[in-house]
């Protein structure tokens, strides 16, 4: 391997690592707990970018996750300034493409810049509305409201349903809801557009 390719491949390391830093990490977050009386949300978000292997998939999830049961289906809402990010247990749980180590220093710069992004200080809480729900038994469509950053869209669902729990997932754009995905260097490193959001609910 020549010098000057060596000299480059340094260069993007480092540039990597200061992406991830670049910001000032604000007030810890709320330490990573168990889903709140057996419910729990989470969103994973893929990395991109032309360098994208020198980043990181990340996940978050949603502490002091509140959850309403009216009779159309539930309503969650949480804040985006109490979400734990990347906590360890939870990557290992998610496997091979979440298996990469990140260390506090690397989950304060995704806050920072995941904050910023979304425009939390502004629009700080997310609701997820649920409007109607369609088939019956164990596998139902279900469509509802997601408000983020200040706007509200219609989306459908995939969930499936045994007695009193549920579990869904479904891909939700930034870009949809006027954000603009992360990205530093000219694109070197970003963030996906595309958000997967996986949710576990227990009705009481």
């Amino acid at each position: 391997m020549s010098l000057q390719t060596t000299t480059r491949r340094l260069l993007l390391l480092g540039l990597a690592a200061l992406a991830a830093c670049a910001s000032a990490p604000p007030p810890s977050a709320p330490a990573a707990v168990s889903g709140e009386g057996g419910n729990e949300l989470r969103v994973l978000v893929l990395r991109g970018g032309t360098a994208a292997r020198l980043g990181h998939n990340h996940v978050l999830r949603a502490t002091g996750l509140h959850v309403d049961w009216p009779a159309a289906g539930p309503v969650l809402s949480f804040r985006l300034d109490a979400l734990a990010i990347d906590p360890p247990a939870l990557r290992q749980r998610l496997g091979p493409a979440f298996a990469s180590a990140v260390d506090d220093e690397a989950r304060a710069g995704t806050r920072a810049n995941l904050l910023k992004a979304l425009d939390a200080m502004a629009h700080p809480e997310v609701i997820v509305r649920t409007l109607q729900q369609l088939g019956e038994g164990g596998q139902r469509a279900v469509e509802a409201e997601i408000t983020l950053h200040g706007v509200t869209r219609r989306q459908w669902f995939a969930v499936d349903v045994d007695g009193r729990h549920a579990r869904g997932q479904v891909v939700v754009r930034q870009s949809d809801f006027g954000i603009a995905p992360f990205a530093v260097l000219g694109g070197l490193l970003a963030v996906q557009d595309a958000l997967i959001v996986q949710f576990e609910l227990t009705q009481p």
